[in-house]
């Protein structure tokens, strides 16, 4: 069956969601987004920023007569494409890089924003030849993707005075003002912004109020956080977001509240965790396993 191209539908969140799912069964890792990143983007990152129908409004899905979905393009600053195949057909392919050319991927005089960088997961030789051919080059840097399996108890050491408590327990302002201040935005317009709409994340089909963690310091202000999506078909968990207060850092406390959300894991029947970063911390608490995301870029 010939996949058919489509514009993204209102019914689709959990339709693509589920197909996300499907590709980390088949292929045995991720490729390219885990529902961390389809749901945060749209139910946080678009919604605060305001942009959340066009960015709707540019995903491509290729759906197979029976329904299901063969692939998926969409953007969060690069191009990336979702599949569940190593190996897709190349006439899926080059029109998978027809649509992200003329929907995706732009750079033009007066453009406020310029893309022109595609994701391709490592490993999927076609699609990295294909890129090739139609003139685009691979960076020499890749996005690094950690994992661990979770093989033991996680001891969760934390200073006198400080707790750690879950969605449950913490407002949304206060959810907020914790990750500006993690990420040294205050008194910005995006912080005001996120003020409003940081909430929103509730919404999120996967958001799980007890898998979102905060510790608190004495005076009850979120100073490092983590939260957690659950995938129960695969049994693994994506980190997303983490971070902690610059003036908490080195105390342990982004340690402790991970530590926290993996004991939790565990509980659930996670075998292993996933975060879409390659800082030394999180290697220096036990991920370790790569998986690598490559930007290849083209100049239009």
């Amino acid at each position: 069956m010939k996949p058919r191209l489509r514009k993204y539908e209102p019914d689709d969140m959990m339709k693509v969601r589920n197909f996300i799912i499907r590709t980390h069964s088949l292929l045995g890792q991720p490729n390219s987004w885990g529902i961390d990143r389809w749901e945060f983007v749209p139910y946080c990152q678009e919604k605060k920023n305001g942009t959340l129908e066009q960015w709707l409004s540019r995903i491509g899905i290729w759906e197979l007569e029976n329904g299901e979905i063969a692939a998926v393009a969409c953007d969060d600053g690069d191009a990336y494409f979702l599949l569940d195949t190593w190996e897709p057909g190349d006439a899926l392919m080059h029109e998978m890089f027809e649509y992200a050319e003329s929907h995706l991927l732009f750079s033009e005089p007066g453009r406020r924003i310029t893309r022109n960088a595609l994701a391709i997961t490592a490993g999927m030789k076609g699609m990295e030849h294909i890129a090739a051919s139609r003139g685009y080059v691979r960076e020499p840097q890749a996005d690094i993707m950690l994992s661990m399996e979770l093989d033991r108890h996680y001891d969760v050491i934390l200073a006198p005075g400080f707790v750690i408590k879950d969605g449950n327990e913490v407002n949304d302002q206060k959810k907020a003002l914790g990750h500006i201040r993690a990420f040294d935005y205050e008194g910005t317009d995006e912080a005001v912004d996120t003020m409003i709409h940081f909430g929103n994340i509730r919404n999120a089909p996967d958001y799980r109020a007890e898998l979102d963690l905060f510790v608190m310091n004495p005076s009850g202000e979120v100073v490092s956080f983590c939260g957690l999506w659950h995938d129960g078909i695969n049994h693994i968990a994506i980190l997303e977001p983490v971070g902690t207060h610059k003036d908490y850092r080195r105390k342990g406390l982004g340690k402790a509240v991970i530590y926290e959300g993996l004991n939790r894991l565990k509980r659930l029947g996670v075998r292993e965790v996933y975060v879409g970063s390659d800082q030394p911390f999180y290697r220096s608490i036990g991920l370790q396993k790569e998986h690598l995301l490559h930007r290849w870029v083209r100049h239009f």
